[in-house]
C-alpha cells in the first residue's frame, strides 16, 4: 500500500503531539526532590505500623531575649532552624552563629524579593539557663544583629531544656542534665518535622542549609 506524504506527516503529528504537550507542560518547572523526614516513625495508639506518623517536635515554652514568651505554637505555619548554644562560650558557638548570621542575612535580604522568605525563623536555644538570663541573651542577641520577632534567643528552666533537646533528637544525659549540642543547625519545617542537621562550622554544610532551606520552601509552592 503507498502512503501519500500527506498520511504521513499527519501520522507523525499523531504521536508526536503528545510529547510536545508533555514537553510544553513542564518547560521551567524546576525538579526536586523532597527533604527526608528524620526521627522514628511511630504508629498511634491501637493503630496498625503501616498508620505510622513522623517525628515532630514536642510542644514548648521559652523566653526570649525581649522577655516574650515563645511557644512551638508561635511557629506554626513557619519553617524555622534551631540550634543550641551558651553565650558564655568562646569557641564553638561565636563561630556557628555567625554562619547562621550569614544564612538570617541572606533571608533579610530575600524577603525583599519573594514573600515566602517572610516564614523563615531562627530559634536558639541556650544550654546555660543559670548565667545566660534574658539580659545577657539580649546583648549577646545584639552581636549576630538579630531581630528578637525573627531570631529568638531563648532560656527556659534545665528540665525543659532536657525535653527540648531530646526533642530535637539531640543526645541528652538526664543523669548529668546535660545536652550533647556541639554545633548542630537544625532545619524545621511547617508541621515542626526536622528535614535536616548540618554542621554549624563546616562552610559547605551551611551552604547545603541555605540551599535545602530553599528547596522546602519549594516545597510549599508547589
Amino acid at each position: 500500500m503507498v502512503v501519500s506524504r500527506k498520511s504521513f506527516y499527519v501520522a507523525i503529528s499523531v504521536l508526536l503531539l503528545p510529547i510536545f504537550i508533555f514537553i510544553l507542560l513542564n518547560t521551567g518547572k524546576p525538579k526536586y526532590q523532597k527533604l527526608p523526614i528524620y526521627g522514628e516513625r511511630i504508629p498511634p495508639d491501637g493503630m496498625d505500623i503501616k498508620d505510622t506518623i513522623f517525628h515532630v517536635i514536642p510542644d514548648f515554652s521559652v523566653t526570649n531575649q525581649s522577655g516574650i514568651v515563645i511557644t512551638k505554637n508561635d511557629l506554626n505555619d513557619c519553617v524555622y532552624i534551631a540550634n543550641f548554644f551558651f553565650a558564655s562560650c568562646q569557641d564553638i558557638c561565636p563561630k556557628m552563629n555567625a554562619e547562621l548570621e550569614l544564612i538570617y542575612n541572606k533571608l533579610n535580604s530575600k524577603k525583599l524579593e519573594e514573600k515566602k522568605y517572610s516564614t523563615v525563623k531562627f530559634i536558639s536555644f541556650t544550654v546555660d539557663p543559670v548565667n545566660d538570663s534574658v539580659s545577657v541573651l539580649a546583648d549577646y542577641a545584639k552581636k549576630f544583629n538579630a531581630d528578637s520577632k525573627i531570631w529568638h534567643f531563648c532560656v527556659t528552666s534545665q528540665d525543659s531544656l532536657l525535653k527540648i533537646g531530646s526533642g530535637f533528637l539531640l543526645p541528652v544525659s538526664k543523669e548529668d542534665k546535660t545536652i550533647d549540642h556541639s554545633q548542630q543547625l537544625i532545619l524545621v519545617d511547617k508541621n515542626h518535622h526536622i528535614r535536616g542537621v548540618y554542621d554549624g562550622l563546616n562552610k559547605k554544610e551551611t551552604e547545603r542549609l541555605y540551599d535545602e532551606l530553599k528547596v522546602l520552601l519549594t516545597e510549599y509552592d508547589n
